[in-house]
C-alpha cells in the first residue's frame, strides 16, 4: 500500500498474508482512518513507491479506526520531464508523469517467457515541448486500444511509473501491477495542464518550431530591462519572468559532474548505447545513433548575496563566458563516467569567491514547487559599468575580473576579501546516493535499528 497524511507525505506500508483481508475491509481505497500501534522499518530495494526513508508494517497489535477527514485530493507529485531526461530522478524511485501523447503506435501481442502480452509504444510531451518515451505492458496496454484511431488530443497521467532505458534511451513504464493509468483525466492538475496547452496554442507535435522558442537568447537591450533583484526575493516570486542577480560564488556543487557528453552537432545529452571498442552514441534530441560527442559544460553553482543562498545551472557557452575556457580545453580525454565529480579543473575552482551580475530565468517549478536552482542565461563582469538600482544596498565595485563580453555596458562587482574566499573555497562535498535518504547517525558504532515499535496514532 501507499499511504499519505492529510498534508501528502506518502509512506510504504505492508502487512502480512494473513491481514491482507482485515486490512482491505477497514483500510479501503480512498478512506482516512486512524492507525495506532505499527512498527516501521528501514525502505530499501529497487522500485520504492516512495521517497519517505522508512516503510510501516501493520500487524496483529494495529488498531485501524475510521477518521472523519474530508480530503479529496489524490496528491499529485508529480515528475518534471527534464529531471527524467537528464537523470536527476533515480530510476529506483517510482514516479507521477503526466502528458500530452504525440506518437502512439498500434498496440501489439509479444511472447514474453511463453506467455502472449500486450504492449504499446508511444511518447509523452510536456507544456515545454520536452518528450519522452513510454511503454505500457498487459492490461495497461489494452486501456489504450481504443485510442489507436483518435484524432483528438489524449492527456495521459501515469502514476507510479518506473524509470528504465531501453535502446539507449530513457522511458518510463509500468512497475508491474503497481501503476495507475488515466486517460483524459479530470483531477485539477490536468484540467491546469490542459489550460496550459491551449494557452501555448501551438500543437505540441511541432516540436521543431517549440525547441527555436526555447532557445532565443535575450539581447543585450533587452537585459537592461529588467530589473536587479536580492535572492531572498526569487523564493517569493509569484510569477514566471527573468530578472538579474548580483552574487559571489560560494561553492561549485560536485553532487553533479561539470560537463555532460553532448552531439558534437546539437550539443543535446547523449547516452552511451555501446560499450565495445566503438564508442556508440543516442542523441536524445535528434534521435539519431552517433560515434562523435564533446564535452559540453554543465555547471552547477552554489551563490550567495547579502540575503540569501541558491544554485544556479550554466549551460554551454554561458559557463565558457565566466570560466575563459573552452570545454573541451579542460576535458582529460576519457569517455568513462566520472568517478570523482570532486576534482574539478583548475579554472573552475578559480571561481569560487568571485562576484558576478547573473541574468536568470524564474521558470515554473521554481514559482510553483519552490525549486532554489535558477538557470543562467546570461553573465556580466569586465571594466565597464551598468548603472541600476535595486532596493537593496549597492554593491561595491572594483576591476579586477575580465570577460570575452567586456565590450558591453556591465556591472562590476567586488572579490572576496582573502580571507572571505579561503572560507568558501572547498566544494560542497558528494553526497553518497545510499545515505541520501537516511538519518545522520553521531557515532559510527552505532546502527539503525531495523524495527520499531511505535505507540502513536497517525492519520492516513
Amino acid at each position: 500500500m501507499v499511504l499519505t497524511d492529510e498534508h501528502g507525505v506518502k509512506i510504504h506500508a505492508t502487512c502480512k498474508r494473513e491481514h491482507i483481508k482485515s486490512v482491505q475491509r477497514k483500510l479501503p481505497l480512498g478512506k482516512w482512518c486512524f492507525l495506532t500501534t505499527f512498527s516501521v522499518s528501514q525502505a530499501s530495494g529497487q522500485y520504492r513507491p516512495t521517497s519517505h526513508p522508512y516503510k510501516m508494517t501493520i500487524g496483529d497489535e494495529t488498531v485501524i479506526t475510521p477518521s472523519g477527514l474530508m480530503e479529496d485530493s489524490i496528491f499529485l507529485d508529480l515528475a518534471r520531464f527534464e529531471d527524467i531526461l537528464d537523470g536527476t530522478l533515480k530510476p529506483h524511485f517510482l514516479i507521477d508523469v503526466m502528458g500530452k501523447i504525440v506518437s502512439l503506435k498500434p498496440v501489439k501481442t509479444v511472447q514474453v517467457k511463453g506467455q502472449d502480452r500486450k504492449v504499446v509504444q508511444f511518447r509523452l510531451a510536456d507544456s515545454s515541448g520536452n518528450e519522452l518515451a513510454c511503454c505500457l505492458w498487459g492490461k495497461y496496454a489494452e486501456q489504450l486500444e481504443v485510442y489507436d484511431e483518435r484524432e483528438q488530443p489524449l492527456i495521459c497521467l501515469i502514476r507510479f511509473a518506473k524509470i528504465c532505458f531501453y535502446q539507449g534511451e530513457v522511458q518510463v513504464t509500468n512497475a508491474f501491477d503497481a501503476s495507475i493509468v488515466y486517460l483524459d483525466p479530470t483531477m485539477e492538475e490536468a484540467v491546469q495542464f490542459k489550460e496550459k496547452l491551449m494557452e501555448d496554442n501551438l500543437p505540441l507535435a511541432v516540436i521543431e518550431k517549440r525547441n527555436v522558442k526555447r532557445e532565443v537568447v535575450l539581447k543585450e537591450d533587452d537585459w537592461n530591462d529588467f530589473e536587479i533583484k536580492m535572492i531572498s526575493e526569487l523564493f517569493v516570486a509569484h510569477q514566471i519572468h527573468h530578472c538579474k542577480i548580483i552574487c559571489s560564488i560560494e561553492a561549485v556543487d560536485t553532487d553533479w559532474s561539470w560537463f555532460y557528453f553532448g552531439h558534437k552537432g546539437c550539443k543535446h545529452k547523449a547516452i552511451k548505447i555501446g560499450n565495445g571498442e566503438k564508442q556508440l552514441w543516442r542523441c536524445g534530441k535528434c534521435q539519431v545513433n552517433i560515434t562523435e560527442v564533446v564535452p559540453v559544460f554543465k555547471l552547477h553553482l552554489i551563490v550567495r548575496d547579502d540575503t540569501e543562498t541558491c544554485k544556479l545551472i550554466l549551460l554551454n557557452t554561458v559557463a565558457t563566458t565566466i570560466v575563459g575556457h573552452d570545454d573541451v580545453d579542460l576535458w582529460d580525454g576519457s569517455y568513462e563516467e566520472i568517478e570523482n565529480p570532486e576534482l574539478l579543473p583548475e579554472p573552475i575552482k578559480e571561481l569560487v569567491g568571485r562576484s558576478f551580475c547573473f541574468g536568470i530565468s524564474v521558470c515554473s517549478d521554481n514559482v510553483t514547487n519552490g525549486a532554489d536552482t535558477f538557470k543562467v542565461l546570461q553573465v556580466w563582469s569586465g571594466d565597464k559599468f551598468l548603472k541600476a538600482e535595486s532596493q537593496s544596498d549597492p554593491t561595491s565595485m572594483i576591476g579586477t575580473s575580465s570577460s570575452s563580453i567586456s565590450s558591453v555596458d556591465v556591472l562590476m562587482l567586488e572579490d572576496n576579501s582573502p580571507n572571505e574566499s579561503e572560507e568558501c573555497k572547498t566544494p560542497f562535498p558528494k553526497r553518497k546516493e545510499g545515505d541520501a535518504d537516511l538519518p545522520d547517525i553521531s557515532s559510527t558504532s552505532k546502527k539503525l535499528c531495523t524495527s520499531v515499535k511505535v505507540e502513536k496514532e497517525k492519520e492516513v
